[in-house]
């Protein structure tokens, strides 16, 4: 999309201030790799952290941790069961200098407990660190006490040190319920240059009251700047919501050694104009592509369902240019595409002009 230099100056100039404004610069720590404090489960986490869901080569993620990455996000369901394997060939050693992170949906306690004891053992460790409460979208799911106490119990017996959720849709209501009901101590969020004002504030109200933040999502899906291919607005995303208040590590996925390099490049310097500059040239080429997950989209359709899983699984296939993933995910959610695809007369005005309809057809076809 051919973008004009004025209006693309006009952006950046009502950008710039408040993403170079003082807040803790990488470049100037002793540290190569910063760390944080993951709020109050006391945890020592580079800011960088690795987001290991596509990657099949325990190589590659041992060349991210001998940089210096020391935190580890993965989950029994990526590629089909077999990513925590790969997590577990690649932390052989080191285990003991890193913090890692997992997940078990909400089930029955049968299932919860057979699914935290197959993770430990892909893994190859005793307990890990967090363990994650997957894809949480209400206040509902929160605070419901069976949950708490089979997750408690675990705990007691030594599966895991402390107790998360993870979330993509309803994440203001799900961030301010973890705040406030008080028994989890993580969040890992779905947040980007392009998310809401409100998202952000909910993040850093809840990091204020003792949640660790952990941010997903980071660099929009990882779709290709076509206008202007010589940019790589990717760090700069990155650099963005690391410098946002009360985020305390992003886990962006990293497919190769080079996307390892180019993350590690993102905390080396400050943001400068050329960063406002990609993104807002990248804000522009998602419009209509990428999700911002704002939710707006589910209190908008009457089903109560919105866009959001269609435009998880058109970021999968187009994004991240992951058929596998996709086709893997978008089963999980077929109900939930069709319904938009045979939906007369949508009601959803997507604030990111994603054409909810086209692209779940566009979805059916590729899964059929």
């Amino acid at each position: 999309m051919q973008i004009q230099r004025r209006e693309l100056l006009k952006g950046a100039v009502a950008s710039l201030t408040s993403f170079i404004a003082p807040r803790l610069s990488f470049a100037e720590s002793s540290d190569p790799l910063p760390k944080r404090t993951l709020g109050r489960t006391g945890l020592q986490a580079a800011v960088l952290g690795y987001g290991a869901m596509q990657v099949s080569d325990p190589a590659i993620i041992r060349h991210g941790l001998d940089q210096g990455i020391n935190y580890i996000d993965t989950a029994d369901c990526y590629l089909g069961g077999r990513n925590e394997k790969v997590v577990g060939k690649a932390v052989k050693g080191v285990r003991e200098r890193l913090v890692i992170a997992t997940k078990v949906h909400i089930a029955k306690e049968s299932r919860m407990r057979k699914s935290v004891s197959k993770s430990l053992a892909s893994l190859g460790v005793k307990k890990v660190d967090l363990m994650q409460l997957h894809g949480l979208s209400s206040k509902e799911q929160v605070v419901r006490k069976d949950i708490q106490q089979t997750m408690r119990q675990m705990k007691q017996e030594g599966k895991f040190d402390f107790s998360a959720v993870t979330t993509h849709s309803n994440q203001i209501e799900v961030l301010e319920a973890v705040a406030e009901d008080g028994f989890y101590d993580a969040v890992l969020v779905a947040v980007n240059f392009r998310s809401p004002a409100n998202l952000y504030k909910a993040i850093k109200q809840a990091s204020d009251a003792g949640v660790g933040i952990i941010a997903m999502k980071t660099q929009n899906g990882g779709f290709e700047d076509k206008a202007w291919p010589e940019l790589t607005p990717h760090q700069a995303a990155l650099r963005y919501v690391l410098d946002q208040p009360g985020i305390h590590l992003a886990v962006p996925g990293m497919l190769s050694r080079k996307m390892v390099n180019e993350n590690l490049g993102a905390i080396a310097r400050k943001p400068d104009l050329s960063d406002i500059l990609h993104l807002e040239n990248y804000k522009t080429d998602l419009l209509g592509k990428a999700c911002s997950f704002c939710s707006g989209c589910i209190d908008q359709c009457r089903f109560g369902i919105g866009g959001m899983d269609v435009a998880r699984i058109q970021m999968y296939l187009e994004g991240y240019r992951d058929s596998e993933l996709a086709v893997s995910k978008g089963r999980e959610v077929a109900a939930k595409v069709r319904l938009c695809n045979d939906c007369e007369g949508c009601s959803v005005n997507c604030s990111q002009g994603i054409d909810i309809k086209r692209s779940a057809q566009r979805i059916l076809r590729f899964l059929s």
